[in-house]
């Protein structure tokens, strides 16, 4: 599956779920580590467990490997680690208070 492809599967399965605010990012040019960075807002705990489960669930029926998943929904965030894609799940104030687009996109 092409990069392009992957993150056409990852962006629908959260927007199934109902994410929001869903930013794909990248940043080949920043770490030798991972391709892309995937940022979505959740609602409340339930809908960021929704989102995760929507992504590990296309991924594994797309054979993407996952290298892990960590977090906790009561957190308000969780993060998806498929190798050459990051995807973080977040409450919408847990993801102003990281603001992980400004950092992965601000000039050096």
């Amino acid at each position: 599956m092409s990069e392009k492809d992957l993150l056409k599967v990852i962006k629908k399965a959260i927007l199934d779920k109902k994410g929001e605010k869903v930013e794909i990012i990248d940043v080949k040019a920043l770490t030798p580590f991972t391709n892309y960075y995937v940022i979505c807002s959740a609602n409340n705990p339930r809908q960021i467990d929704a989102i995760r489960d929507a992504v590990v669930g296309e991924l594994e029926l797309n054979k993407v490997k996952l290298n892990h998943v960590e977090g906790k929904a009561k957190s308000g965030w969780v993060l998806i680690d498929a190798y050459h894609v990051i995807i973080n799940v977040f409450s919408k104030s847990e993801r102003e208070r990281f603001n992980l687009t400004q950092i992965l996109t601000r000039k050096k």
